[in-house]
């Protein structure tokens, strides 16, 4: 898959297990892809690190739950046209919040 600067992804922060939300910010001859995290963090990721921002109404998910800023499953109950920040329901007491993409995650 081809990335063009400030396409919407999804990628594997250091090569981990989770996908974070960020914009593509540059790509380099090796197909590699510089990232901008939407929490402000950047990285360089293999383009097998990188794939379309695909967080949908119904997406699993986990969040941070501003109670006690732990990470919990979630699901996205809405969604801003931008991408930027959705509504998630968590799945362990059914408390609504909204959240900054930031603050949230994908497996």
């Amino acid at each position: 898959m081809s990335y063009y600067e400030g396409d919407r992804i999804l990628a594997q922060w250091n090569g981990g297990p989770f996908w974070f939300a960020g914009r593509v910010h540059s790509v380099g001859s090796d197909d590699s892809v510089a990232v901008q995290y939407d929490d402000g963090m950047s990285d360089i990721r293999p383009a097998n690190q990188v794939k379309p921002f695909d967080w949908v109404v119904g997406s699993a998910i986990d969040a941070i739950w501003s109670g006690n800023g732990q990470w919990y499953a979630a699901r996205i109950m809405a969604i801003e046209t931008d991408g930027r920040r959705v509504e998630v329901r968590f799945d362990d007491d059914g408390i609504r919040e909204t959240r900054d993409t930031a603050e949230c995650r994908s497996r």
